[in-house]
């Protein structure tokens, strides 16, 4: 049984995504985040480029009759406490019979195995699965 799987089969998790070291540039982490995401998922990363969003943030998304994939990435806020360390949100859905879990926890490991994100996995209640960093009690 996977980590992600007692929360339910076709729930929605969200990935929070954000840089693990190194400078913060919003648009490179957004298309290298894109290209990686869209490497993992097998889905072509230059069909849907990011498109700046109306609060300066970059949207990129894929979907087909088996999956869709949202990633969005705004700047991070001063005050943004925890979410300002990881402010991509990720979500992915399966739309055959791959289930939602597996789809968020191929997602999670195989950013975490990359070593450049800090990553974060929220159940669609909102409580925290797993992070590859330590995020404290402030979630």
């Amino acid at each position: 049984m996977g980590k992600f799987e007692p929360h339910g089969a076709r729930k929605d998790f969200e990935l929070r995504v954000g840089v693990a070291e190194g400078t913060w540039d919003r648009k490179s982490f957004a298309d290298r985040l894109w290209s990686d995401v869209a490497r993992i998922m097998e889905v072509p990363a230059d069909r849907n480029p990011g498109v700046p969003n109306e609060y300066g943030g970059y949207q990129y998304w894929f979907e087909n009759e088996d999956l869709s994939v949202d990633l969005y990435v705004e700047e991070p806020e001063p005050d943004d406490g925890f979410f300002g360390q990881v402010p991509a949100m990720l979500m992915a859905r399966s739309r055959s019979e791959t289930e939602n879990w597996e789809m968020a926890e191929k997602l999670y490991e195989r950013l975490v195995r990359l070593g450049r994100y800090r990553v974060v996995a929220f159940a669609d209640n909102g409580m925290p699965i797993d992070a590859n960093f330590d995020i404290g009690d402030d979630w």
